[in-house]
């Protein structure tokens, strides 16, 4: 029952990271800044109203971090490694393969 919670808590992570502007929204309005470059968005999105956050993050915060966190099959095995240290270490392949399955199945089906 915890691995079917954690795999689908992984699919919930990267569709809200993935599928939605749900970051910039908290990060504005709870006014945390730091955690974002809200601002610098907002403006190259004034200019091209295709650019996502995510394409933003990899276009003029290019490293290793934002390579990480922009690439959906990364950020599934990172997820995967931190909840697997925090519960059970021999369940992280299962982790890692159902949570990037399950967020592909929803993500497909969202279009």
């Amino acid at each position: 029952m915890t691995a079917l919670i954690i795999i689908c808590t992984i699919a919930v992570i990267l569709l809200v990271w993935f599928r939605t502007d749900a970051f910039l929204e908290y990060t504005r309005m709870f006014r945390l800044n730091f955690l974002s470059d809200y601002k610098g968005f907002a403006a190259k999105y004034h200019d091209d109203v295709s650019l996502t956050y995510l394409a933003f993050l990899r276009q003029y915060h290019d490293c290793f971090f934002i390579r990480l966190i922009t690439c959906p099959v990364c950020l599934t095995v990172w997820l995967g490694l931190i909840f697997g240290l925090l519960s059970w270490i021999v369940l992280i392949p299962i982790y890692i393969i159902f949570g990037l399955m399950l967020y592909l199945i929803i993500d497909r089906l969202l279009g």
